[in-house]
Protein backbone atom coordinates (compact mmCIF):
# COMPACT_ATOMS: atom_id res chain seq x y z
CA UNK A 1 0.00 0.00 0.00
CA UNK A 2 1.29 3.47 -1.10
CA UNK A 3 0.51 6.56 1.81
CA UNK A 4 1.88 10.01 0.61
CA UNK A 5 1.96 12.21 3.54
CA UNK A 6 2.80 16.44 3.19
CA UNK A 7 5.19 17.65 5.48
CA UNK A 8 5.73 21.10 6.44
CA UNK A 9 8.80 23.13 7.95
CA UNK A 10 8.65 26.32 9.75
CA UNK A 11 11.02 28.59 8.19
CA UNK A 12 9.87 32.39 9.95
CA UNK A 13 10.93 32.18 13.27
CA UNK A 14 14.76 32.73 13.88
CA UNK A 15 14.72 30.98 17.25
CA UNK A 16 18.61 31.79 18.20
CA UNK A 17 17.21 35.73 18.60
CA UNK A 18 13.52 34.71 20.23
CA UNK A 19 10.87 32.62 19.91
CA UNK A 20 7.22 33.23 19.45
CA UNK A 21 4.39 30.95 20.21
CA UNK A 22 1.80 33.19 18.09
CA UNK A 23 3.72 32.56 14.96
CA UNK A 24 3.72 29.19 15.97
CA UNK A 25 -0.47 28.97 16.32
CA UNK A 26 -0.54 30.93 13.08
CA UNK A 27 1.55 28.27 10.83
CA UNK A 28 -0.52 25.61 12.69
CA UNK A 29 -3.61 27.25 11.26
CA UNK A 30 -2.03 28.00 7.90
CA UNK A 31 -0.65 24.35 7.62
CA UNK A 32 -4.26 23.12 8.57
CA UNK A 33 -5.38 24.68 5.34
CA UNK A 34 -3.39 23.54 2.96
CA UNK A 35 -3.81 19.81 4.50
CA UNK A 36 -0.16 19.23 5.89
CA UNK A 37 -0.31 15.27 7.70
CA UNK A 38 3.09 16.54 9.74
CA UNK A 39 4.24 19.76 10.92
CA UNK A 40 7.74 20.95 12.09
CA UNK A 41 8.79 23.91 14.32
CA UNK A 42 12.77 24.65 15.89
CA UNK A 43 13.88 24.20 19.12
CA UNK A 44 12.75 26.99 21.64
CA UNK A 45 10.33 28.12 19.09
CA UNK A 46 7.64 28.46 21.82
CA UNK A 47 9.77 30.58 24.27
CA UNK A 48 9.48 33.92 24.45
CA UNK A 49 12.48 35.39 25.78
CA UNK A 50 15.15 36.85 23.74
CA UNK A 51 18.58 35.43 23.29
CA UNK A 52 21.06 38.44 21.97
CA UNK A 53 24.71 38.00 23.88
CA UNK A 54 27.30 39.92 21.96
CA UNK A 55 28.04 43.60 22.34
CA UNK A 56 28.85 42.95 18.44
CA UNK A 57 24.96 42.55 18.24
CA UNK A 58 24.47 45.59 20.54
CA UNK A 59 26.72 47.61 18.41
CA UNK A 60 25.22 46.90 14.78
CA UNK A 61 21.95 47.75 16.62
CA UNK A 62 20.47 44.06 15.71
CA UNK A 63 19.12 44.24 19.52
CA UNK A 64 17.40 47.45 19.30
CA UNK A 65 15.53 46.33 16.27
CA UNK A 66 14.70 42.99 17.71
CA UNK A 67 13.32 44.60 21.03
CA UNK A 68 11.64 47.46 19.03
CA UNK A 69 9.72 44.62 16.78
CA UNK A 70 8.96 42.76 20.07
CA UNK A 71 7.18 46.08 21.98
CA UNK A 72 5.47 46.72 19.07
CA UNK A 73 3.55 42.94 18.90
CA UNK A 74 1.35 42.68 21.08
CA UNK A 75 0.83 39.08 20.32
CA UNK A 76 4.32 38.42 21.28
CA UNK A 77 3.74 40.11 24.68
CA UNK A 78 0.69 38.03 24.70
CA UNK A 79 3.16 34.97 25.66
CA UNK A 80 6.51 36.50 27.41
CA UNK A 81 7.27 35.27 30.56
CA UNK A 82 6.46 37.92 33.14
CA UNK A 83 9.82 38.31 34.37
CA UNK A 84 11.12 38.80 30.71
CA UNK A 85 8.98 41.73 30.24
CA UNK A 86 10.26 43.40 33.39
CA UNK A 87 13.82 43.01 32.11
CA UNK A 88 12.95 44.24 28.77
CA UNK A 89 11.18 47.34 30.15
CA UNK A 90 14.19 48.00 31.94
CA UNK A 91 16.60 47.95 29.01
CA UNK A 92 13.60 49.85 26.75
CA UNK A 93 13.85 52.79 29.51
CA UNK A 94 18.02 52.53 30.02
CA UNK A 95 18.90 51.98 26.14
CA UNK A 96 20.55 49.01 24.70
CA UNK A 97 23.75 49.21 25.54
CA UNK A 98 23.23 46.59 28.34
CA UNK A 99 21.27 44.29 26.03
CA UNK A 100 23.73 41.53 25.68
CA UNK A 101 23.31 41.15 29.35
CA UNK A 102 19.78 40.20 29.29
CA UNK A 103 19.41 36.66 30.72
CA UNK A 104 17.17 34.03 28.77
CA UNK A 105 13.83 34.07 30.62
CA UNK A 106 12.03 30.41 31.07
CA UNK A 107 8.34 30.03 31.71
CA UNK A 108 6.86 29.50 34.94
CA UNK A 109 5.16 25.93 34.69
CA UNK A 110 1.73 27.90 34.84
CA UNK A 111 2.89 30.32 32.32
CA UNK A 112 4.31 27.16 30.27
CA UNK A 113 0.69 25.49 30.54
CA UNK A 114 -1.04 28.76 29.15
CA UNK A 115 1.05 28.31 26.00
CA UNK A 116 -0.09 24.17 25.59
CA UNK A 117 -3.85 24.78 26.52
CA UNK A 118 -3.47 27.09 23.26
CA UNK A 119 -1.63 24.81 21.26
CA UNK A 120 -3.85 22.30 21.91
CA UNK A 121 -6.93 24.62 21.04
CA UNK A 122 -5.44 24.77 17.48
CA UNK A 123 -4.91 21.80 16.55
CA UNK A 124 -8.19 20.51 17.21
CA UNK A 125 -10.39 19.25 14.49
CA UNK A 126 -6.90 18.17 12.78
CA UNK A 127 -5.43 14.58 12.12
CA UNK A 128 -1.98 16.55 11.87
CA UNK A 129 1.00 15.39 13.39
CA UNK A 130 2.23 18.31 15.19
CA UNK A 131 6.27 18.75 16.40
CA UNK A 132 6.09 22.80 16.96
CA UNK A 133 9.57 23.24 18.76
CA UNK A 134 10.49 23.67 22.35
CA UNK A 135 9.65 26.04 25.17
CA UNK A 136 11.69 25.83 27.94
CA UNK A 137 9.63 26.24 31.56
CA UNK A 138 10.06 25.51 35.30
CA UNK A 139 8.53 23.37 37.92
CA UNK A 140 8.01 24.48 42.15
CA UNK A 141 11.14 22.45 42.23
CA UNK A 142 12.95 24.86 40.28
CA UNK A 143 14.05 22.15 37.72
CA UNK A 144 13.92 23.55 34.50
CA UNK A 145 12.53 21.76 31.51
CA UNK A 146 12.91 22.07 27.26
CA UNK A 147 10.36 20.26 26.38
CA UNK A 148 7.99 19.68 22.75
CA UNK A 149 5.11 18.58 23.22
CA UNK A 150 3.67 16.57 20.00
CA UNK A 151 -0.26 17.50 19.54
CA UNK A 152 -2.74 15.79 17.49
CA UNK A 153 -6.49 16.96 17.58
CA UNK A 154 -6.58 18.40 20.64
CA UNK A 155 -4.55 16.40 22.66
CA UNK A 156 -0.69 15.46 23.84
CA UNK A 157 0.59 12.13 22.04
CA UNK A 158 3.77 12.57 23.76
CA UNK A 159 6.36 14.96 25.72
CA UNK A 160 9.74 14.89 24.00
CA UNK A 161 12.23 16.60 26.72
CA UNK A 162 15.44 17.48 25.79
CA UNK A 163 18.54 15.05 27.77
CA UNK A 164 21.71 16.75 26.66
CA UNK A 165 20.24 20.52 26.88
CA UNK A 166 23.75 22.37 25.50
CA UNK A 167 22.96 25.85 24.86
CA UNK A 168 19.80 25.96 27.04
CA UNK A 169 22.09 26.11 30.04
CA UNK A 170 21.75 29.45 29.64
CA UNK A 171 18.77 29.35 31.22
CA UNK A 172 19.55 27.53 33.91
CA UNK A 173 22.64 29.00 35.06
CA UNK A 174 21.45 32.65 34.58
CA UNK A 175 18.33 31.73 36.61
CA UNK A 176 19.50 29.71 39.45
CA UNK A 177 17.72 26.35 38.15
CA UNK A 178 18.56 22.89 38.28
CA UNK A 179 18.54 21.39 34.62
CA UNK A 180 16.53 18.28 34.08
CA UNK A 181 17.32 15.80 33.53
CA UNK A 182 20.54 16.22 34.70
CA UNK A 183 19.22 16.10 38.37
CA UNK A 184 18.72 12.40 38.22
CA UNK A 185 21.50 10.10 38.81
CA UNK A 186 20.77 7.81 35.82
CA UNK A 187 21.86 9.94 32.94
CA UNK A 188 22.30 7.00 30.39
CA UNK A 189 18.31 6.33 31.05
CA UNK A 190 16.85 8.07 27.64
CA UNK A 191 13.41 7.20 28.94
CA UNK A 192 13.64 10.54 30.86
CA UNK A 193 13.45 11.85 27.44
CA UNK A 194 10.84 9.47 25.69
CA UNK A 195 9.08 7.23 28.13
CA UNK A 196 8.31 3.91 27.39
CA UNK A 197 8.65 4.67 23.67
CA UNK A 198 10.35 7.10 21.53
CA UNK A 199 8.42 5.69 18.63
CA UNK A 200 5.05 7.13 17.43
CA UNK A 201 2.48 5.13 14.90
CA UNK A 202 1.12 7.27 12.30
CA UNK A 203 -0.57 6.60 9.65
CA UNK A 204 1.02 3.06 9.23
CA UNK A 205 4.50 4.86 9.64
CA UNK A 206 7.15 5.24 12.30
CA UNK A 207 7.85 8.77 13.23
CA UNK A 208 10.12 9.98 15.84
CA UNK A 209 12.28 12.84 17.01
CA UNK A 210 15.24 14.70 18.54
CA UNK A 211 16.31 17.71 20.25
CA UNK A 212 19.32 20.02 18.71
CA UNK A 213 22.24 18.38 21.11
CA UNK A 214 20.42 15.11 21.52
CA UNK A 215 21.05 14.37 17.82
CA UNK A 216 22.55 10.68 18.23
CA UNK A 217 20.21 9.70 21.02
CA UNK A 218 18.10 7.50 19.16
CA UNK A 219 20.46 5.38 17.81
CA UNK A 220 21.72 5.13 21.36
CA UNK A 221 18.42 4.50 22.94
CA UNK A 222 18.44 1.62 19.81
CA UNK A 223 15.79 2.70 17.31
CA UNK A 224 16.09 1.97 14.12
CA UNK A 225 14.43 1.83 10.71
CA UNK A 226 12.11 4.50 11.05
CA UNK A 227 10.08 5.95 8.00
CA UNK A 228 10.16 9.49 9.26
CA UNK A 229 13.27 10.87 11.74
CA UNK A 230 13.04 14.77 12.83
CA UNK A 231 15.52 16.95 14.50
CA UNK A 232 14.39 20.04 16.17
CA UNK A 233 17.08 22.60 16.35
CA UNK A 234 18.22 25.74 16.72
CA UNK A 235 22.44 25.34 15.65
CA UNK A 236 22.81 21.75 14.74
CA UNK A 237 21.72 20.68 11.32
CA UNK A 238 23.09 16.70 11.49
CA UNK A 239 22.49 13.17 13.40
CA UNK A 240 22.76 9.90 12.96
CA UNK A 241 20.87 8.41 10.71
CA UNK A 242 18.14 5.34 11.65
CA UNK A 243 16.03 5.74 8.73
CA UNK A 244 14.92 2.89 6.66
CA UNK A 245 15.35 2.21 2.70
CA UNK A 246 12.33 4.27 1.75
CA UNK A 247 12.63 6.30 5.01
CA UNK A 248 13.02 10.28 5.51
CA UNK A 249 15.11 12.38 7.76
CA UNK A 250 13.58 16.24 8.35
CA UNK A 251 15.69 18.43 9.84
CA UNK A 252 14.34 22.14 10.83
CA UNK A 253 17.00 24.43 12.42
CA UNK A 254 15.77 27.83 13.68
CA UNK A 255 19.61 29.00 14.02
CA UNK A 256 20.46 32.74 12.19
CA UNK A 257 18.63 31.67 8.76
CA UNK A 258 16.68 29.10 9.52
CA UNK A 259 16.05 26.01 7.24
CA UNK A 260 14.28 22.84 6.29
CA UNK A 261 16.18 20.40 4.64
CA UNK A 262 14.75 16.96 4.12
CA UNK A 263 16.39 13.73 2.76
CA UNK A 264 16.32 10.57 2.32
CA UNK A 265 18.25 6.77 2.19
CA UNK A 266 19.07 7.56 -1.20
CA UNK A 267 18.17 11.48 -2.13
CA UNK A 268 20.25 14.14 -0.51
CA UNK A 269 18.18 16.84 -0.66
CA UNK A 270 14.49 16.88 -1.69
CA UNK A 271 12.96 19.83 -3.18
CA UNK A 272 9.76 21.05 -2.04
CA UNK A 273 6.93 21.42 -3.42
CA UNK A 274 6.11 25.00 -2.39
CA UNK A 275 7.74 27.46 0.22
CA UNK A 276 6.52 30.51 1.34
CA UNK A 277 7.72 32.80 3.90
CA UNK A 278 6.40 30.88 7.00
CA UNK A 279 6.48 27.20 5.58
CA UNK A 280 8.14 24.75 3.13
CA UNK A 281 6.32 21.74 2.07
CA UNK A 282 7.29 18.31 0.74
CA UNK A 283 5.78 15.12 -0.15
CA UNK A 284 6.80 12.01 0.95
CA UNK A 285 6.14 8.61 -0.08
CA UNK A 286 6.04 5.41 1.66
CA UNK A 287 5.18 1.94 1.04
CA UNK A 288 3.64 -0.36 3.68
Amino acid sequence: MKIELLLGGMTNLETSKYGNPSEVISNIKKAKNKNIDVLIGPEWSLTCSPRLYTKKMTKNKEAEVVINALFNAPDYMKYAPKDAKKILEEEVEEGFERFYEVPSIPYSEREYKRVLNDLTNVSKGSDMLIFPGTAMFYDEDRVLYNVMPILRDGKIVKNIYKFNDGLGSKFNLENALELYPYNKHDRDNYSLSYGKTPIINFRDIKVSAEICADAGILKKYGVKDLDLQILSSCGNNSTDRIISKQGYLAIVDGFKSPIVHVSGKYIPKLKPLEASKELQTFKLEFNV
